[in-house]
């Protein structure tokens, strides 16, 4: 990127066409990637910092409004007949309980429980009260009804499109959106995570709604620019180690031939090169959903077979009055595993309670669903794929860190294969299979949780050591890719000029 480089490749054999070719492709390979590698590496600490908006399971339960059991008139199986639910829940909507079927095919729908009119949608004015029956706070104001924002453009949010956004009269500046269809409050966000997540999460990620709302486009733009910015760096970083066995092997010794910022861009690209190489490898890999990589979610018709029978037939002796004695909950979940169909109540305080349902009867709770029904269910879902084993995961298992958040204190791995090579993780309260793992998928744990979180031994408990040689190594990354830019845009410069 420099004349003092031109005069140096042209003094020595070792740096003649090859390195002239490989040079010129990382001069204009940074020109077009270097913006983007200054702010991945810049949105990076703020990410350290201030995660993505998220309503958790345990803050929806809090503010949730208390079932009223004895309203419910319908029961649950008379409530999904016919339908192919995966998942049903009983919540509480604007002082009516309703049903919220999750299908097969990922779509939702509202039923109403206690036996009156069809829940409809909600209009402005019944969002409005819902956020402020969650938040126990006023409300300034409430949007049209929408399909997509920042804060709720991903494909999770699908079954519960459309939306209301009803913003808070508080300081902070919160905003609640409503799901239209569901009735339920499913995001959370204030001012300040709004603000900084725009310079974080949002750039980072590369994830304006425009985008982002076409699943298919964003994974493919993605994927090229971040494989892209790879390439600029490697280039880089090979060149790097050529211009420095020069320097030592000139008169002049010393790390690098060059001045100003070229010398910072060289130092810091030798110093900080791997971690930028690391860095990009991992992150272009948090992009492969299936290219290179097994996915770590079975099929969806799996999910059937795992339960072995519809809700319907599974809680097809039980009453809508059955339901009495879980009186104080905040939401019940119906769930079927093997053919057995169980409750899940969750109370205020997001704790959860197992209520198997034998006959149309409600037992005792247990404090989870028996390995030889978990096993079971396994077989018959992963058939003929013989299985070999059941047993709980240690906490400090590496491969208990294989997604954003840990494993669940009660998930169960089961052995599959011949070798027992392929393994499922499934949630003993749930029933749920949370991911599996087979030697390709654990392989891609250590290069993308490994590599790009730092998530290793030893270095994933360190807390304060971990963030450290994070922010260290990001420091790095930035001032390359800072040093890239003003280098590129001296180039662009002395083009135009010479043009």
């Amino acid at each position: 990127m420099s004349s003092a480089w031109s005069r140096a490749s042209s003094r020595t054999p070792l740096l003649q066409r090859p390195a002239r070719w490989l040079a010129r492709l990382h001069r204009w390979l940074g020109v077009g990637f270097c913006l983007l590698l200054a702010m991945w590496f810049g949105s990076g600490f703020v990410m350290m910092f201030v995660p993505f908006p998220a309503l958790t399971e345990a803050a929806r339960l809090a503010a949730a409004p208390p079932l009223r059991l004895a309203a419910v008139a319908v029961a649950p199986a008379a409530a999904v007949q016919g339908l192919p639910v995966a998942r049903l829940r009983l919540v509480q909507v604007r002082g009516r309980p309703r049903y919220l079927a999750t299908l097969d095919d990922g779509s939702a729908r509202s039923i109403g429980a206690d036996g009156g009119p069809a829940p409809a949608p909600l209009d402005a004015a019944a969002a409005a009260r819902v956020a402020q029956e969650f938040a126990q706070r006023p409300v300034r104001e409430v949007s049209e009804r929408f399909e997509h924002d920042q804060w709720v453009v991903h494909q999770r949010f699908d079954a519960a499109r459309p939306f209301y956004r009803v913003a808070l009269a508080e300081g902070a500046g919160t905003e609640l959106t409503v799901s239209a269809r569901l009735g339920e409050v499913v995001q959370r966000t204030t001012r300040f995570e709004r603000g900084w997540n725009y310079v974080g999460a949002v750039a980072h990620w590369i994830y304006p709604t425009v985008l982002r709302k076409h699943h298919a486009a964003w994974d493919g733009v993605v994927w090229w620019l971040a494989l892209g910015a790879l390439a600029a760096t490697l280039t880089g970083y090979v060149l790097g180690l050529v211009r420095w066995a020069h320097a030592r092997r000139s008169r002049r010794g010393g790390v690098s031939p060059f001045r100003g910022w070229l010398r910072w861009h060289h130092v810091v690209g030798l110093g900080g090169g791997l971690f930028a190489l690391s860095w990009l490898f991992s992150g272009w890999l948090s992009m492969d959903h299936g290219r290179l990589f097994s996915l770590d979610q079975p099929p969806a018709a799996h999910a059937a077979l795992l339960r072995g029978a519809s809700l319907a037939v599974a809680f097809g002796g039980l009453g809508a009055s059955d339901l009495a004695p879980l009186a104080g909950a905040r939401e019940l979940e119906f769930v079927v595993v093997a053919g057995q169909g169980a409750i899940l109540r969750r109370g205020a305080d997001a704790r959860t309670s197992l209520f198997p349902v034998v006959a149309g009867r409600i037992m005792q709770p247990i404090a989870a669903l028996p390995d030889a029904l978990l096993l079971r269910a396994v077989q018959a879902a992963y058939a003929p794929t013989p299985v070999l084993g059941i047993g709980p995961i240690d906490p400090r298992d590496p491969y208990a860190h294989t997604r954003s958040d840990p494993l669940p204190h009660s998930a169960r791995r089961v052995r599959l294969g011949d070798s027992g090579a392929t393994w499922v993780h499934i949630d003993a309260v749930s029933g749920r299979i949370v991911s599996q793992m087979d030697a390709s998928r654990r392989l891609y744990r250590w290069l993308f949780s490994g590599l790009h979180g730092f998530d290793v031994p030893l270095l994933n408990t360190a807390g304060a050591l971990r963030q450290a040689l994070m922010l260290a190594a990001l420091s790095a990354g930035l001032v390359l890719g800072v040093s890239a830019v003003v280098l590129a845009v001296r180039r662009l410069g002395r083009v135009r000029r010479r043009g």
